[in-house]
């Protein structure tokens, strides 16, 4: 499993610094995707943990910092599930210039199994919606 993390995150980095060779924010375009994918598919796991086992099992984190509470849902959305795969990415990729030691060891594939993690990712993220949608509406 690790193996497949790490040629999904070379993938898209050699992807991401092939696009934006002149730019110097490639991290940036690299590990803001990547961790929102990653957070859709922890809601995704816990929005199928929460139809198969309880009704009451929470899907995100609850915050009550402001009166808005659209504002309090997008807050919660964001610790829930982006702000620890930023943090995790950061470390396990980019701390200390990792990336390259992963590049030279993993290699890319052009950006074919970055765009596949992706679709896979939004494929998996959207079945649920037809799911309930033709079935329990």
């Amino acid at each position: 499993m690790q193996n497949w993390y790490y040629k999904i995150w070379t993938d898209a980095i050699v992807s991401q610094r092939n696009k934006r060779a002149e730019h110097t924010s490639w991290k940036l375009y690299t590990i803001v995707p990547m961790s929102v994918l990653q957070g859709i598919n922890l809601f995704t796991f816990f929005y199928w943990m929460r139809v198969i086992f309880s009704k009451n099992l929470l899907l995100m984190m609850p915050v009550g910092i402001f009166h808005a509470h659209p504002l309090n849902g997008f807050i919660s959305v964001v610790l829930t599930f982006v702000i620890p795969f930023l943090l995790l990415n950061y470390l396990l990729i980019f701390y200390g210039e990792r990336y390259e030691k992963l590049i030279a060891r993993y290699g890319s594939n052009g950006g074919r199994l970055y765009r596949k993690y992706t679709l896979y990712s939004l494929g998996l993220a959207i079945i649920p919606v037809f799911i309930k949608a033709a079935f329990f509406s």
